[in-house]
């Protein structure tokens, strides 16, 4: 821990800005990585999901194709991903890198669903909009003739989750403040400061809620190893913020909680040494093993420890702990950080490589007192954006959903999977081959664990549109209940969370 708040925020304002750092070599005039995307677009129909939305964002309504809304399976479902890549030309090389877009879905019984998209206004956005070009390097990218960056919001491009906090709405990212926007207009309000001292610390994408509605979230100080942790009520006031040392410089974008505990895995993409673009900080190391750190509730100078094979992870399913303090736990997870440092990369060129797909696999890990641990591996396929029944958050619980695709399947995943943790037994429903599914959402319709629909969106890259699917969270392998499609193509995003009616 440090002494106090004015410590904190010191050390974090200073990392997370990175003022002052060298940038990158400028680039040449003209992009190739502009031109070679352009040129793809035409024989790759699925760069529509890496192409630009427009500035003034999207609005529509739906199509039904099929079904009707499940009776009380009426709200909005948001939406959060990268939707701007290009300015003058010149284009970002990594997909994190691009403005967030964040879009709603309104669903309402006999109606069809409303759709909108807006790009969240942060500073970067406002400053680069009316200078019609990148200005700020961004996590895996640096335009021409870069500015620099003046504190820990300057890249901040609010692209990867959103959340409903007591009302607001709020668009998340990795290394700085959260962003509010207006849930029925989605504009954007500014940054949310929880605290005296607390601006532009990182609040990173993945919060998780307790069955209380108590928020746990954290930011990362890779360069320092350490972490900001965060305690929020659930209205939306802050508890308790506080740093806490000696977490290794790994790349953590998620962790999970249990009723005692909040449970991060650290994998072998290691913090080097600072670097512009954010992303060239760190290399792989494979000669450490992968750490997993469990830290106490109540007192955050209290952990526990365990070294695993090494490997890489972006998302965790969820975790609970049993009454002798054993850990269990599921998770994405895979051998190395391919698609990170290479697939993300290629999809900007318009390039998709068996290479640097994602082999991501579900695992279970189980974490013993005294250190000791085990892991298994369900090994039917690849998996990514796995969802639990949040209502049993931190709590034991028996099914994870995903989404899965197979080896050879190099533009994005087709299947919505349904997975038993205690038997490994799966439904599976696969979507056709032209259609890239997204992170399907639960939305509870009854009491038992499972007892709801799945709401995922989709790229259908032949008829170039968006679509919509609802899915027996029960029956996923009986596929969608109901679909719709929107008279557009929007960008592929990232995480998204439901509103109910």
């Amino acid at each position: 821990m440090f002494a106090n708040r004015r410590e904190m925020i010191a050390l974090m304002t200073a990392a997370g800005g990175m003022a002052g750092l060298p940038g990158p070599a400028r680039a040449e005039p003209g992009d190739p990585v502009f031109e070679a995307f352009e040129a793809a677009r035409p024989e790759q129909p699925w760069t529509l999901g890496y192409a630009d939305a427009p500035a003034a964002g999207l609005d529509g309504v739906a199509q039904r194709l099929t079904g009707r809304l499940p009776e009380g399976l009426e709200g909005v479902l948001y939406r959060n991903g990268p939707g701007r890549f290009s300015r003058e030309n010149w284009r970002y090389r990594h997909w994190f890198d691009g403005d967030g877009l964040v879009q709603s879905w309104h669903l309402e019984a006999g109606e069809a669903p409303v759709h909108a998209a807006r790009f969240v206004e942060t500073r970067k956005w406002r400053r680069e909009e009316a200078a019609g070009r990148f200005l700020v390097p961004a996590f895996g990218s640096a335009p021409p003739d870069e500015e620099g960056l003046s504190g820990p919001d300057g890249m901040n491009a609010a692209n990867t989750s959103v959340m409903m906090l007591d009302g607001d709405l709020l668009a998340l990212w990795e290394g700085g403040s959260a962003w509010q926007l207006d849930p029925d207009t989605l504009q954007s309000d500014g940054p949310r400061v929880w605290g005296d001292g607390l601006a532009g610390l990182p609040f990173s994408a993945h919060p998780k809620v307790d069955p209380d509605g108590t928020v746990w979230n954290f930011g990362q100080d890779a360069a320092r190893n350490a972490l900001v942790l965060w305690q929020i009520a659930p209205d939306g006031s802050l508890r308790r913020a506080d740093m806490v040392g000696d977490v290794p410089g790994g790349m953590i974008h998620d962790f999970a909680v249990t009723e005692r505990s909040l449970v991060f895995l650290v994998g072998n993409l290691r913090f080097e040494r600072m670097r512009l673009p954010y992303l060239e900080s760190f290399r792989w190391d494979g000669s450490r093993p992968m750490r997993a750190i469990a830290i106490d509730k109540a007192d955050w100078s209290q952990r526990r420890t365990w070294d695993l094979p090494p490997g890489f992870l972006f998302h965790v399913g969820g975790a609970w702990e049993r009454t002798d303090g054993t850990i269990c736990l599921d998770a994405a997870m895979s051998g190395d950080a391919r698609f990170a440092i290479g697939g993300a990369y290629d999809v900007m060129r318009g390039v998709a490589r068996e290479e640097t797909v994602s082999q991501a696999r579900l695992h279970r890990l189980v974490l013993y007192p005294g250190g000791r641990s085990e892991q298994s591996v369900f090994d039917d396929g690849y998996a990514e954006f796995p969802q639990v029944d949040m209502r049993l958050t931190g709590l034991e619980r028996r099914y994870t959903w995903h989404v899965g695709w197979q080896p050879g399947q190099i533009q994005g995943p087709t299947d919505i999977v349904r997975r038993d943790l205690v038997s490994g037994a799966t439904q599976r429903f696969s979507h056709d081959a032209d259609v890239i599914v997204e992170e399907p959402l639960f939305v509870p319709a009854g009491p038992a664990e499972g007892e709801g629909w799945l709401v995922h969106t989709a790229l259908n890259t032949r008829a170039a549109a968006t679509e919509l699917h609802v899915l027996d969270a029960r029956n996923v392998g009986d596929g969608p209940v109901a679909s719709w499609r929107l008279p557009y193509a929007c960008p592929l995003g990232f995480h998204g969370c439901w509103r109910p009616a």
